[in-house]
């Protein structure tokens, strides 16, 4: 009996992951503070950022700002965000290239000290996970211990 309550549990809990899973994109989960976000890069390279609130639920964007800057071989691009729905989506794409390192400010309100994240921006597909490498998750992978 004990056997089938867990087995119950686990899929339970299998069930709420992949409504979770469905509500976000598969990139990098960005959490600090009180900033609790999903970083994800589309196909034309524009960096959309989703809110979540402690359930990991999508959340309006309300006040949020944010601003991306992209360190690239070709030099730095900065790279602003608007409001599209419930996501921030960025006006401009990333800079072509790839392993360059990508920096996330994130502010609850326009004015306020944003939160800062580092992540290094790798596109192509891990061959365990098969999310892009910058939002890894196996245990080798580069990002596995976001």
């Amino acid at each position: 009996m004990k056997r089938i309550g867990m087995l119950g549990v686990l899929l339970l809990a299998g069930i709420a992951a992949a409504g979770w899973a469905e509500e976000l994109r598969g990139g990098r989960l960005l959490e600090g503070g009180e900033v609790h976000a999903e970083f994800f890069v589309t196909a034309d390279r524009h960096v959309e950022l989703r809110f979540l609130d402690e359930a990991h639920q999508v959340e309006a964007v309300g006040g949020r700002v944010a601003v991306c800057i992209a360190a690239a071989e070709s030099g730095k691009t900065n790279l602003q965000f608007e409001a599209r729905g419930d996501v921030l989506v960025s006006t401009a794409p990333l800079p072509e290239g790839d392993g360059y390192t990508v920096i996330i400010q994130i502010a609850r309100a326009p004015g306020e000290k944003p939160r800062n994240f580092r992540i290094v921006y790798h596109a192509e597909l891990c061959g365990e996970c098969e999310r892009p490498e910058y939002a890894c998750l196996c245990e080798e992978g580069e990002h596995a211990a976001h």
